[in-house]
């Protein structure tokens, strides 16, 4: 069986990663392709204290942040992400080593330790970048739920939103404009999809729960 196919969505708080990775998801099936959605962080025990950092319940330093967001991901990759792709799933994440660069940098890590801590990270076939301005994404998201703690620090969203940036700049990341239409958003983001799946073994054959 081909290898899957590995999608992630990146962005500031607020920005539609849920949103599309719900609408993309659900075209896919329709397609007959097996789908995983999944996030980060995960559900699994680092995961969850790094869910207590973000509502603030809990504080560490921000070199201690970016190990366990690496140990996290090392979890979900082994237990969640990578046996997905090895049954031929395509596997939609919604943020990965681009919000490590993004908000650990911008919170005062250097790249340098990121990326050190992040080098056995699998790489993504796809990853999107949907931008929108800060003041947007904090409008939705106060819309939407109560923030944590690093939703309603609007400085901070703008610095990740440049981190962000500089990895679209370096070819790391697909720039997709956040600020159109949902129905824009997404046929750009299925078209760069169904470019890639044409250019892999992956064929919607495959039948959800196969």
């Amino acid at each position: 069986m081909a290898r899957g196919l590995f999608i992630t969505l990146e962005g500031i708080d607020g920005c539609g990663k849920s949103t599309h990775a719900r609408l993309l998801a659900r075209w896919l099936r329709r397609k007959g392709f097996s789908v995983l959605c999944t996030d980060e962080p995960t559900d699994g025990l680092v995961g969850r204290t790094i869910k207590r950092i973000l509502k603030g319940k809990l504080h560490v330093p921000v070199e201690v942040e970016v190990f366990l967001f690496s140990a996290d991901r090392a979890w979900h990759l082994a237990n969640v992400i990578l046996p997905a792709l090895e049954r031929g799933w395509v596997v939609i994440n919604e943020r990965y080593v681009g919000s490590s660069l993004a908000y650990q940098t911008a919170r005062g890590a250097s790249e340098r330790l990121v990326r050190k801590a992040n080098a056995l990270a699998a790489n993504p076939d796809l990853a999107f970048f949907i931008d929108v301005s800060p003041e947007v994404a904090a409008k939705r998201v106060r819309r939407d739920r109560k923030p944590d703690e690093f939703e309603r620090d609007t400085e901070l969203q703008r610095r990740v939103r440049q981190g962000y940036l500089r990895q679209v700049r370096r070819g790391e990341l697909r720039y997709v404009d956040g600020n159109r239409s949902k129905e824009e958003i997404q046929a750009e983001i299925r078209e760069a999809v169904e470019k890639k799946l044409r250019s892999t073994c992956l064929s919607g054959r495959q039948k959800a729960g196969t």
